[in-house]
């Protein structure tokens, strides 16, 4: 929401109370002009750097908490009478129009910035801070080739999984050996050589958690299998693949700990800096998680927790972590894809992925980590992922060949594809080898058969002799037994009645026999699909297989990335709250921005207390939460005569559009439902109950 709107929704109490602290004179104006003057006076340049400025250093981490949070805005709660100073400085953000704030539930305030403050306020943190996270951090030998481990890693799993489904114990879990198998086929985004098994282990359960979350695998026959959505997932730009993990990242770590939601907002701070302190950044964080002010110390359990998710950060290729110089904090660098998933800066993700390869005469070929994911799906048709280090050494065999001609690639087209990547000419003897396997696929095959048998052979010879019926034959196993075409199968039938053959019309097959007179024509209701036996239309195993998965798992929809990619229901859409509603019992006096921060209706009066319907509510609220009695003064309906009602609120009821009060009423103790806004006044009985009864 834009500051505009939001003003459009405030009382008009709040907008001149507004006025007033930013300079703007109220006077007589209408609301209209009234909004267009602070909107005016806010947009000035050098405006809001002037109220940072102006705000104290506890106000300033809360702005800092509130704008780290991003669109989805930090809660607070404004209830509790203990945050009198962090009720206050919130007052204060609100009055100069800095943050925003919504309920998205009952009882629950948010605040946020608005959208077209949020670049300038940025900016202005990212000046402030400039001396704080700015460092000399040692670099790696192996920077760039680190970046988009995950999205490599996870095509490595569900490509993989493609060739060779992995089997699962009767817990879910991968057998060992399949395991095996597919932590070698992942990589490991850390400072060196050679990477722990802990954190080869812990990527692997990132990217597995992730392929399940978006859909790309999916469990049938006790196996673990890729799922059609991968080649949807492969379509993607980088960019969305980059922007579908960190959704996941955010599922995964929000629900964990609040103090993950603010790294993502420091870390967008950070986008114009060559290199960061990472100890600054994990105060920072700490200190924008809480809702008081934090002092530097911290545990070395949140300090653990942040750091495992900046390693999940740098897995995804958003950021890259070093060591600190003569025994310093170590330090991190935004990557130019964390620079644009952070900072919305402009990154050709093509620049990212390598094109070429290396052909060895070994019948390796030896590819980048970085290589392109269309090019490598390509690749792994033919040739077998055999080692995963600083490069990719693929291998090249006569079963890799087969396996790639079963999938309608030739000799020709393996070799036509090394020719356009390979950085150097393709050896004579790799290229004669494929050549020699494609051409030797498909000598030898199986051939479906449909005979059509004949009670000597001498019929058979002259049905083979026949001018029409001829051009059916297509060969013979036997003098009686000759191969026709399925798909023509009526077609002859029609025809050999005509000549006078008398053809049985039902087909003799493993299912019936001679002496079974109906088995033919069950055979043949099978084949015209009026049955459950055998099929006509036989096709290959792969195709077969794959039309029962289609019917089984139909294509599904891309997961839920994030909040902002769904469109909310009318309930939770958050209502934008004025400042009283926002900060309940925070008394503004006009004309001078401060305020009281007590609450003179919530203490113990000796009297009736004759307040707004909304005071009342209050009250209300706090005898059922304490489990106290209340006196009210109660008007009839028509509000010509009020009464006086001794009760015991059980609870607010808010369903029927107006509040109402469920209470017991003493002494009768019957249940009746009083409207709070028909309360003219009330009076809360704080004794305990049993000291309660003389009230």
């Amino acid at each position: 929401m834009i500051l505009q709107d939001y003003l459009a929704a405030l009382p008009m109490d709040d907008l001149k109370s507004m006025a007033v602290t930013l300079g703007v004179q109220p006077g007589m104006i209408s609301r209209a002009r009234l909004i267009r003057e602070i909107t005016d006076q806010v947009f000035q340049p050098g405006h809001i750097d002037q109220c940072v400025d102006e705000l104290n250093e506890e106000a300033r981490e809360i702005l800092l908490a509130i704008l780290s949070a991003g669109e989805a805005g930090r809660v607070y709660d404004t209830r509790n009478p203990s945050n009198d100073e962090l009720i206050e400085q919130l007052h204060g953000l609100l009055n100069r129009g800095l943050v925003i704030g919504r309920r998205p539930a009952y009882r629950t305030v948010d605040f946020t910035v608005p959208e077209d403050l949020r670049d300038m306020l940025i900016r202005n943190f990212t000046d402030r801070l400039a001396g704080f996270f700015s460092t000399e951090a040692g670099k790696s030998e192996d920077d760039e080739s680190r970046d988009l481990t995950a999205v490599r890693n996870v095509f490595a799993l569900v490509n993989g999984l493609r060739h060779n489904p992995a089997r699962l114990t009767d817990r879910g879990l991968p057998y060992k050996r399949a395991l095996d198998a597919m932590m070698d086929r992942q990589e490991a985004a850390t400072n060196g050589l050679p990477d722990s098994a802990e954190e080869i282990t812990g990527q692997m359960r990132f990217v597995m958690d992730y392929a399940q979350w978006r859909g790309l695998t999916r469990v049938e026959d006790g196996r673990l299998r890729a799922d059609y959505e991968f080649e949807s997932w492969l379509e993607l730009p980088t960019t969305d693949k980059l922007a579908n993990l960190l959704s996941f990242w955010h599922a995964r770590d929000r629900a964990r700990s609040p103090v993950i939601s603010a790294l993502p907002g420091i870390l967008q701070l950070c986008v114009g800096f060559a290199q960061v302190d990472l100890d600054q950044i994990l105060r920072c964080v700490l200190n924008c998680s809480s809702p008081q002010v934090r002092s530097d110390a911290f545990s070395d359990e949140e300090r653990a927790e942040i750091l495992a998710a900046l390693r999940e950060l740098e897995w995804i290729g958003l950021l890259r972590q070093f060591d600190g110089k003569n025994g310093s904090g170590g330090g991190l660098v935004i990557t130019p894809a964390g620079r644009h998933v952070f900072g919305g800066q402009d990154w050709s993700d093509e620049e990212a992925w390598s094109t070429g390869f290396v052909v060895q005469p070994t019948f390796e070929i030896i590819a980048p980590r970085d290589l392109d994911l269309r090019i490598r799906e390509k690749l792994e048709c033919f040739a077998d992922l055999g080692k995963v280090d600083l490069t990719l050494t693929y291998r090249v065999t006569r079963d890799t060949i087969y396996r790639a001609a079963n999938a309608d690639m030739s000799g020709a087209e393996v070799n036509g594809f090394l020719a356009d990547h390979s950085e150097k000419d393709i050896p004579q003897n790799v290229a004669y080898s494929i050549q020699s396997w494609g051409d030797a696929y498909g000598q030898v095959y199986f051939m479906e058969t449909f005979l059509l048998r004949t009670a000597s052979a001498e019929i058979a010879s002259h049905i083979k002799a026949h001018g029409e019926l001829a051009p059916y034959i297509k060969g013979e196993v036997a003098p009686d037994a000759l191969i026709v075409e399925r798909k023509r199968y009526r077609e002859l039938l029609d025809l050999l009645q005509k000549q006078g053959y008398m053809p049985r019309s039902g087909i003799v097959g493993p299912v019936g026999s001679d002496s079974d007179p109906n088995a033919g024509q069950a055979v043949q209701r099978a084949r015209s699909g009026n049955g459950n036996g055998l099929r006509t239309d036989l096709k290959d195993p792969r195709e077969r297989s794959s039309h029962s998965d289609q019917g089984v798992h139909p294509d599904r929809s891309d997961p839920p990335a994030d909040d902002a990619q769904r469109q909310p229901t009318p309930s939770e859409r958050k209502p934008v709250l004025g400042f009283e509603d926002c900060l309940p019992g925070f008394k503004l006096h006009r004309g001078s921005g401060g305020a009281d921060r007590n609450a003179p209706h919530i203490e113990q009066a000796a009297n009736l207390q004759y307040l707004s319907p909304g005071q009342t509510e209050e009250l209300l609220e706090m005898a059922v939460t304490n489990n106290h009695r209340a006196v009210i003064e109660y008007y009839l309906g028509n509000r010509s005569r009020s009464f006086l009602h001794r009760i015991k609120p059980i609870r607010i009821e808010r369903t029927r559009g107006t509040p109402f009060v469920e209470a017991h009423r003493i002494p009768e103790g019957d249940v009746q439902a009083f409207k709070i806004a028909n309360i003219r006044a009330i009076r809360i009985v704080y004794e305990q109950e049993g000291q309660a009864g003389g009230s």
